[in-house]
């Protein structure tokens, strides 16, 4: 199947549900691209279907749970295929949801756990589908859109608008301070919401990437100063859960003194730095197990 969209503009609007022949394909791709594409008709055994897809569909599920009921992927959000933003979406909310999911069936979930799933996921849908639409706007024919699409070309040229671009077009400008509400008026850090970088460290068994750590999909406490007393609080209350490691960054400086990574790989924690006051370090053990509690459900009693 070849999707037609932006080829057929510039002409008298088509019904979507009319046959299309290669020589309208070829017409097409004449006037967008300014030069003649040698098409042919397949000669394989069909059916062959060339499909226009001049048409909006643009759609979004009020709501991603209703009891036992979870959408995930297209059954929660159709938009333009523009960028192919549909694949990543879809992953993500699935990775969201499937850590979820599990602890939920394993009956470790803390109250409210599912229901973060449409909390975090929908507003993510909601920006893919501003950008779908924006940029099918930026495709339309026209003197008008002619120059915008050459404004918006410079404004790419800057460095902050393009990182800002990059992001929205990932699915990651939108993060949430999940299981990080503040304790004792102490702020989440500034990666508490987002997706962990993928660190180069060392740990006792040699070089890896946060990544390969990640591997196992289970929750993780990546101690990057030798915060024992971190540690302790993970291996003392959530040891079934939880996983620790402690390592290092040997090519940059580490961006938190620990992380608490979910399954997904988004952060729910992290300790700005190291601190020798009591006071300080007593409020990053309360914040910790807040987010712990927050994401991965009560403690172990004794």
């Amino acid at each position: 199947m070849l999707a037609v969209s932006c080829l057929e503009w510039g002409g008298p609007p088509v019904d979507d549900d009319s046959p299309m022949s290669v020589g309208e394909l070829r017409e097409g791709l004449r006037r967008v691209h300014g030069a003649d594409i040698p098409l042919r008709a397949p000669t394989t055994p069909g059916p062959h279907l060339l499909r226009r897809m001049s048409g909006r569909n643009t759609r979004l599920a009020e709501t991603y749970r209703k009891g036992r009921v979870l959408l995930v992927g297209d059954a929660a959000h159709v938009h333009s295929a523009v960028g192919a933003p549909g694949l990543n979406l879809g992953l993500q909310d699935a990775a969201d949801l499937g850590w979820k999911l599990a602890a939920e069936v394993r009956g470790t979930a803390p109250a409210g756990l599912l229901d973060s799933y449409h909390a975090e996921r929908h507003p993510v849908a909601e920006r893919v589908i501003l950008h779908s639409q924006a940029q099918l706007a930026l495709m339309a024919p026209g003197e008008g859109i002619t120059a915008l699409r050459a404004v918006f070309g410079e404004l790419l040229a800057d460095e902050g608008s393009l990182r800002r671009i990059a992001e929205l077009m990932a699915g990651a400008e939108v993060h949430p301070a999940a299981g990080a509400a503040a304790v004792d008026g102490a702020a989440p850090h500034p990666l508490v919401g987002r997706f962990a970088p993928d660190l180069a460290v060392r740990t006792g068994r040699g070089a890896t990437r946060l990544a390969a750590l990640m591997r196992g999909a289970r929750p993780l406490l990546l101690d990057l100063d030798g915060r024992d007393d971190l540690r302790a609080v993970v291996e003392e209350g959530w040891p079934d859960r939880v996983d620790t490691v402690t390592a290092s960054c040997p090519d940059r400086n580490p961006p938190a003194a620990a992380l608490l990574i979910r399954p997904d790989g988004k952060v729910a924690w992290a300790a700005p730095e190291a601190t020798a006051s009591p006071d300080g370090t007593g409020r990053q053990r309360d914040t910790l197990q807040h987010a712990l509690t927050a994401s991965f459900g009560d403690p172990l009693t004794p």
